[in-house]
């Protein structure tokens, strides 16, 4: 990530490094997921994006995660064009998705990786758990403003499950929007990490796979890391 400006890994790595298995609590972590909200923030129009949200910081040298008081997400009009320019007041994160192991294990991890990768020790962390719906004639968009940077230091999605779906192709690309790969996540506990510095991102819409079915969705944790 340091040379390349971008990792993926695949949930099986991610499932070693972090400690982290497909067991009853994750399970559960992953349950959070249905009690979702709709964002009723999309200037697109869109109903396909449930989402909470919550803020933490973190200093290594005691390794404790400090949540923060709620406040309401905010992004420039810059960095966001779709839905960037103004507050949106999100509903936090459950208190059992903010004590629970499997959140503590992730972010443990990714602490660990972006210290000794940017050689740094305190961070403002952002939490997103999104659900992107797909319907019968309306796809799915995880990422609607397209081609973009978040405006922190790094970026990370992290894959909790996809149901009767197909797309969801994320793309990331250098400073000056030249392709650096490509990737589908599409295991449990896979990811990408990006130096959102350094890269842009995308993610194709997804669309249901079979209509017959009474759902279709893509379930992520976004986790945007701020130097403090």
């Amino acid at each position: 990530m340091v040379t390349n400006g971008w990792w993926f890994s695949k949930g099986e790595r991610a499932e070693a490094c972090f400690g982290i298995e497909i067991d009853a609590a994750w399970k559960n972590f992953a349950d959070h997921w249905n009690r979702l909200l709709l964002d009723e923030y999309m200037r697109d129009g869109g109903t396909y994006r449930y989402r909470r949200y919550s803020a933490f910081e973190y200093d290594a040298t005691d390794g404790i995660f400090r949540l923060l008081p709620h406040a309401p997400y905010e992004q420039s009009k810059s960095v966001n064009h779709l839905n960037g320019g103004f507050k949106r007041y999100f509903e936090p994160l459950e208190n059992s998705f903010i004590d629970h192991p499997v959140l503590e294990k992730i972010l443990t991890g990714f602490c660990r990786i972006l210290c000794e990768a940017a050689r740094h020790d305190r961070w403002n962390i952002k939490i997103h758990p999104y659900r992107i719906v797909a319907r019968d004639g309306v796809n799915g968009k995880p990422a609607p403003e397209g081609l973009h940077q978040d405006g922190v230091d790094f970026i990370a999605c992290y894959m909790i499950g996809r149901v009767n779906v197909t797309g969801g192709m994320s793309m990331i690309t250098d400073a000056s929007k030249e392709f650096l790969g490509e990737v589908e996540m599409n295991s449990p506990n896979d990811f990408v990490i990006c130096n959102d510095r350094e890269t842009f991102h995308d993610v194709s819409s997804i669309v249901a796979e079979n209509l017959k079915m009474p759902y279709a969705y893509r379930d992520v944790l976004v986790i945007a890391f701020e130097k403090l």
